[in-house]
């Protein structure tokens, strides 16, 4: 089955802005740390994405449905999405989160208030992707465990892609200056924490997933199929992102905190930028495999 390149586009950029709109405030909310002005900005520029991805995703949709461009839509097929799917629930689940957290955002007084509200809209928002993949084609009790361990694993990938946006934002904004760079130091020794679990349950709702998608029998099968050979790749970055992430805890925030006693920052500094910038890259990469891998029939060949 050929891949709808489209339609894995508006995939990817709802799955990376959604990631990103839980990820950053469960991240800041996990270190006690307020939303400024600037914060509430990249919030709220998320929160509108979400809604815009979301309205192109429809109709990339419905566009591969049809055999149409993104640009010639036939609306019937999009009547049909919005009413005799799930699709149409979904979207007004995720829809009203947005919108909420866009109000909270106007109207909150409480500008470095702990963002536990917006996190929690965030969430929901982010967990209703679960119902737009495999997942959501599963019927029965298998369904109601198949999409659980799937919003468990978009919850824990959102934070774990929002704590890196918001390390790697701060590493490079504390070059020369040691208090910032002690409490940046503070931060990724608290992140490593949140991280083990992160991990534990990616790869326990990743297997999950896997044989709900495949069943345990036909797992074999997906070494002959294109969905199998995009897993493997999903899979080898993700161990190339836990690889970085022991680097990160157990030498580079270390040497990070060493320099900050020593006033020497630069070299420190450096290896932890590049090194939470490529596990970024990963991530991303990450999310533009899952794009495709949920447009495609795991054994379809």
């Amino acid at each position: 089955m050929p891949i709808d390149g489209l339609l894995v586009a508006t995939r990817f950029g709802l799955y990376a802005d959604l990631a990103a709109l839980a990820g950053l405030p469960l991240f800041w909310w996990s270190m006690r740390k307020g939303t400024g002005a600037e914060a509430r900005g990249i919030l709220a520029v998320l929160a509108f994405g979400g809604i815009a991805f979301s309205a192109l995703w429809l109709l990339a949709s419905a566009a591969a449905m049809a055999g149409t461009s993104l640009f010639a839509s036939d609306w019937s097929v999009v009547d049909i999405l919005l009413r005799e799917t799930m699709i149409g629930p979904l979207l007004g689940v995720r829809a009203v989160a947005l919108l909420l957290i866009l109000v909270l955002l106007l109207v909150s007084r409480r500008a470095d208030g702990p963002p536990v509200t917006i996190a929690l809209l965030a969430t929901v928002a982010a967990a209703t992707l679960a119902w737009s993949g495999h997942a959501g084609a599963t019927e029965g009790v298998a369904g109601t465990v198949h999409r659980a361990a799937d919003v468990l694993h978009i919850l824990a990938a959102s934070a774990w892609v929002g704590a890196l946006l918001a390390l790697l934002t701060r590493i490079f904004c504390s070059a020369s200056d040691v208090q910032e760079t002690e409490q940046t130091a503070l931060m990724l020794h608290r992140f490593s924490l949140f991280g083990t679990l992160f991990v534990i349950t990616l790869i326990v709702s990743g297997a999950i997933n896997s044989v709900m998608i495949v069943g345990f029998a036909n797992l074999p099968l997906l070494l002959h199929s294109l969905y199998g050979w995009l897993l493997l790749a999903k899979i080898a970055l993700f161990g190339g992102m836990l690889i970085l992430a022991a680097a990160n805890r157990w030498r580079l925030t270390p040497a990070l905190t060493r320099a900050a006693n020593s006033g020497d920052l630069a070299p420190a500094q450096a290896r932890l930028r590049m090194s939470l910038t490529f596990e970024t890259i990963m991530a991303l990469g990450i999310l533009a495999l899952v794009a495709a891998l949920g447009t495609l029939d795991p054994l379809g060949g």
